[in-house]
């Protein structure tokens, strides 16, 4: 008997080679790449954007954030992964993988959990543009199971830890504060915030 996460890799993967432009579509955003650098370049953009000096040291100190957050969801998911160890499904089931193939451990996603990181505190302080990510990072994640390299449960767990990772984050603010106020002063003097 199939479980529900099982269904739903099948009924993605049997899409696979049908639709053309699908796949075409999915092989891009499936990438290591294109979402990820979206989301940097996001990042820069949001670092340099605001009509004055306040409105644009709330915008740093939220890149600072989105980067905390988002190496915490990593260190997160690599300490899951390494305990639970589940294997990738293109491993125990035959799929069509139209992706490389990952030799680490499929649960939780750890890309999916970094980038909802970042789109998470993007959107505490900018909803149009957390918005736009949290809808890129879901093609992304998307992506991971249509290509059969993750399990839907694998996306879903890197979602929630990427989302809950701004929580420590926003917590630990006050005790991280002299760092990103000294680096974005430094960055002020060479013109580069």
């Amino acid at each position: 008997m199939l479980s529900l996460d099982e269904k739903i890799l099948f009924a993605l993967n049997d899409l696979n080679g049908k639709y053309r432009s699908l796949d075409s579509i999915i092989s891009w955003t499936v990438s290591d790449y294109l979402i990820p650098v979206c989301l940097c370049l996001a990042l820069i953009y949001i670092w340099f954007i605001g009509h004055n000096k306040q409105t644009r040291y709330k915008y740093q100190l939220g890149v600072f954030s989105a980067l905390a957050a988002m190496a915490i969801s990593s260190g997160i998911s690599q300490l899951i992964s390494a305990l639970i160890e589940r294997p990738r499904p293109f491993l125990t089931h035959d799929l069509v993988v139209l992706f490389y193939k990952p030799t680490d451990f499929s649960f939780p996603s750890n890309s999916v959990a970094a980038c909802f990181a970042i789109a998470a505190v993007v959107s505490t302080f900018n909803k149009k543009l957390g918005l736009l990510l949290f809808v890129l990072v879901g093609i992304l994640a998307f992506s991971r199971v249509y290509v059969g390299v993750h399990y839907p449960s694998d996306v879903l767990m890197g979602a929630i830890i990427g989302i809950l990772s701004i929580i420590p984050v926003y917590l630990l603010r006050k005790l991280m504060e002299p760092m990103p106020t000294c680096f974005i002063k430094v960055a002020r003097i060479f013109r580069l915030a």
